[in-house]
């Protein structure tokens, strides 16, 4: 059987059914008028043609003349579904402002968030946990914004508000009964490049030495530490303490530590409630699903789409800019009141 072959639609075509020389064609599709007038019936007829034939202008042809590529790279890496929202979102706004979207692919550990050897007229940051990463964005004066992490002074930053996603976690949990909260940030088997932490993790457990100290509360002895499994955690800081929730940093150590729990014997919520953050997808399809913080994530990729393309189009320098959106809370199955005990 043959294959059916797809023909690119050029210029000349649009040219011949529009019935006007290439050239004309391409001053008008690319909004040419220095020097150049063409009445307003052809440029519609040309216009008209280059639609019904799907015409696509070579994005490459374009910058010559423009001394612009139309191309922003993505550097970094997007590494759970957080990000992976986020990002699409934000291709999604670009490339209706006419922008084509290129990706490198680094490894994790890989130092910096270098932009690939081709030209680029602007770039997207995710995860940046370091602001040295961003020195070659900086030393060019790139155009970035920097999703769910670090921007310097010549970029944009889209971060999420976890003060308040925590404090929405613990005022849930109280409202139920709670007063016995532990927190569980597990580094076990857990990629950190490099080393470095995301600023979520430390500014999630902040917001919860804080908000429960605020509220007259202390925290469950063993929430600082860090190199627990899931299953010496619910060990030795969920079973040997009073703990009655558990608030865990994301959906996936919520699960580890369910897994865990459900080997251990205890009934999710009837012996510990259970909060993450992030609602990512597994949130609604664990057992139970789980009450989890949602971050955000398609209004953040749109917010830093609309940034870009406003950075792009700037004739004068546009100061640093961080935008900080708000988390909710999504109530499920995996938390309840605490049981009474005799």
């Amino acid at each position: 059987m043959e294959k059916r072959r797809t023909q690119r639609i050029t210029l000349a075509k649009v040219a011949e059914k529009a019935g006007v020389a290439e050239s004309t064609a391409s001053r008008v599709i690319n909004g040419y008028t220095h020097n150049f007038r063409v009445r307003p019936e052809v440029r519609q007829r040309v216009l008209d043609a280059a639609e019904e034939l799907n015409y696509r202008p070579n994005p490459m042809v374009r910058s010559i003349s423009a001394k612009k590529t139309n191309l922003v790279a993505v550097v970094g890496w997007a590494s759970d579904g957080v990000n992976r929202t986020a990002l699409s979102e934000a291709v999604r706004v670009l490339r209706d402002n006419d922008k084509h979207i290129c990706t490198t692919f680094l490894d994790p550990d890989y130092s910096g968030h270098e932009l690939p050897s081709w030209r680029v007229d602007g770039a997207i940051a995710l995860q940046v946990r370091d602001v040295t990463d961003l020195n070659e964005l900086e030393e060019q004066n790139m155009p970035y914004v920097s999703i769910n992490g670090l921007a310097g002074p010549g970029g944009d930053a889209v971060n999420f508000n976890e003060r308040h996603g925590m404090d929405q976690a613990i005022d849930h949990l109280l409202e139920l009964g709670h007063t016995k909260i532990a927190y569980a940030y597990l580094e076990t088997n857990r990629l950190n490049p490099r080393g470095i932490r995301h600023t979520s993790v430390n500014d999630r457990l902040f917001a919860y030495e804080s908000i429960l100290k605020h509220r007259g509360l202390k925290p469950v002895a063993g929430y600082e530490r860090t190199d627990h499994s899931a299953m010496s955690y619910c060990q030795l800081v969920l079973q040997k303490g009073d703990a009655t929730a558990v608030i865990a940093y994301d959906d996936i150590t919520a699960m580890y530590l369910i897994q865990a729990m459900n080997t251990l014997g205890m009934s999710i919520p009837r012996d510990m409630s259970v909060v993450a953050f992030n609602d990512e997808l597994p949130a609604k399809m664990s057992t139970p699903p789980l009450t989890t913080i949602a971050l955000p994530a398609a209004v953040a990729g749109k917010t830093a789409g609309e940034l870009l393309a406003e950075r792009l189009a700037a004739i004068e320098p546009i100061p640093s800019r961080t935008v900080t959106l708000d988390e909710t809370l999504i109530i499920r199955q995996s938390t309840t009141s605490p049981r009474i005990t005799s």
